[in-house]
């Protein structure tokens, strides 16, 4: 609980600084001596610090609080099938270095090269900044507690190393997840407030294939040390395709980008070259192409079909989705609304809240939260000035 609260504080200075702490007693609605105590624990850890005074409006003169950006850095990468992105973030969650190399390759090779190529770069770029871990998101079924890559299947890589093979070369802390619960943690850290304040979030990505991250009382619900983070290989049609976990029919398999791309492409032979991407599809749809524009409304369909199952099951306050698709909101919004309405989901009672991601790459920005989120409980930190 007290993470939580220190955690939310964090957000909402971070969204209004600068602000006085009268501010955030009403921007919370709690009593000003709950508000000073855990700004003060905040102030005393160096997470934030006391700028100079508001202008007054009649008494004595408020005092602004802002995040010390200084206070710690983070790298977050992002391993992709095609490409892979990493970042290097201050404490604000400010990206002040964006790179992208392609993935290719042996598994461990790749790992390698792209070490040497971040500990190059902090070393050239940030030689005298806190780096305080590195975030990963990566495709697929890994165990949680060595950080390896179990099986990915869009990746190809089986019992993969990454975070001993990270850390070997970086001399830093690397944590790994599954690319669609470091996305939904992407929401916490730069969604609206009353979004990453929801007691429980969806977060559905899609990308080649469709993962899913559920936040629960603000935290990652991952289940056993070992999982996918997804709902993605759930079968949703018998008659459909084969999926690459070896079923028929999946989510994934009908509604992820490359689903979406096949269909097109199936559809459309002769386009194959002039649409290689689902922003290219997006484009293309939204300059009004009629095939591009079926497309996209027939896996928005698909979407929502999965969506239904999941706002039943899961009874999410608000869902969330990203990926390239969403550049295309205008058009799959309303048919996700449409296909997730059900007796059971009731317009202010309870059918969720759906909403498009806050960042576009929502799985490269939620390596950051990853890599920082343990700050508050390192006692190092706490009792640093």
């Amino acid at each position: 609980m007290r993470d939580t609260n220190e955690t939310h504080f964090l957000h909402l200075i971070r969204d209004r600084q600068p602000v006085s702490r009268t501010g955030l007693v009403k921007e919370t609605g709690l009593r000003p001596g709950t508000v000073s105590v855990v700004v003060n624990r905040l102030i005393k850890a160096g997470f934030v610090y006391e700028a100079e005074a508001a202008p007054s409006s009649g008494g004595r003169r408020p005092i602004y609080l802002q995040v010390n950006a200084e206070k710690a850095y983070a790298v977050a990468i992002s391993i992709g099938v095609h490409h892979s992105i990493y970042i290097v973030s201050d404490f604000n969650g400010r990206v002040l270095s964006q790179h992208t190399v392609r993935t290719e390759g042996d598994a461990e090779r790749f790992l390698a090269h792209l070490s040497k190529e971040i500990a190059s770069h902090l070393k050239s770029h940030y030689p005298k900044a806190r780096i305080w871990a590195i975030g990963v998101s990566v495709p697929g079924l890994l165990d949680r507690t060595d950080g390896t890559v179990v099986f990915s299947p869009n990746l190809r890589w089986d019992n993969v190393p990454v975070r001993g093979l990270l850390e070997k070369e970086l001399k830093l802390p690397v944590f790994v997840e599954n690319d669609a619960n470091v996305a939904a943690l992407s929401e916490l850290w730069y969604g609206p407030l009353e979004v990453s304040s929801a007691h429980s979030l969806l977060f559905v990505l899609i990308v080649e294939g469709i993962g899913t991250g559920f936040i629960l009382n603000g935290d990652l619900h991952i289940g056993t040390r070992v999982g996918s983070g997804g709902f993605g290989h759930t079968p949703l049609d018998p008659k459909g395709p084969p999926c690459s976990c070896g079923n028929i029919g999946c989510w994934e398999a009908l509604a992820s980008d490359d689903a979406t791309l096949k269909r097109f492409h199936q559809d459309q032979p002769s386009r194959s070259l002039e649409v290689r991407s689902v922003h290219d599809l997006v484009s293309l749809a939204l300059n009004g192409d009629k095939d591009a524009r079926q497309h996209i409304v027939t896996t928005g369909t698909l979407i929502g079909r999965g969506l239904r199952g999941l706002a039943h099951g899961l009874a999410p306050e608000v869902i969330v989705i990203g990926g390239a698709i969403t550049e295309a909101w205008p058009l799959i919004e309303p048919v996700l609304k449409k296909e997730i309405k059900s007796g059971y989901l009731i317009e202010g009672v309870s059918l969720p809240q759906l909403r498009r991601a806050s960042v576009e790459s929502p799985s490269v920005f939620g390596g950051v939260p990853l890599a920082l989120r343990t700050i508050l409980r390192t006692k190092k930190l706490r009792k640093a000035s």
